[in-house]
């Protein structure tokens, strides 16, 4: 599927690119509540019935590691893991990003 000449399945690309006049313009916590506590969480629910998002988890991934810092990242994901039910590859993606491990499987 193509969506405004982007693959659906790679939409996060224009996404991370998006979320850096968000942070600039609305601040960290905005950025990251549109990029992670939406996108990525969605994302990772597509990924569960589609392997083209399921490989490009990774990517999304460390496209998500060049706009926000582990500490920023790891104050949203404890955030995220008190407030909301997350499945397990939910949880695994948000460490994910948190630490400087990039294990996700």
């Amino acid at each position: 599927m193509v969506v405004s000449g982007t693959e659906f399945h790679r939409k996060w690309v224009v996404q991370c690119e998006a979320v850096k006049q968000i942070k600039q313009r609305f601040g960290t916590g905005n950025a990251l509540e549109y990029l992670v506590g939406e996108k990525l969480l969605g994302f990772i629910e597509a990924a569960d019935r589609d392997a083209e998002f399921w490989q490009e988890l990774p990517h999304f991934l460390d496209g998500i590691r060049g706009v926000f810092s582990l500490e920023e990242t790891g104050d949203c994901v404890d955030q995220l893991e008190l407030t909301r039910p997350l499945s397990p590859p939910q949880r695994r993606a948000l460490r994910a990003i948190s630490s400087v491990s990039s294990y996700i499987h």
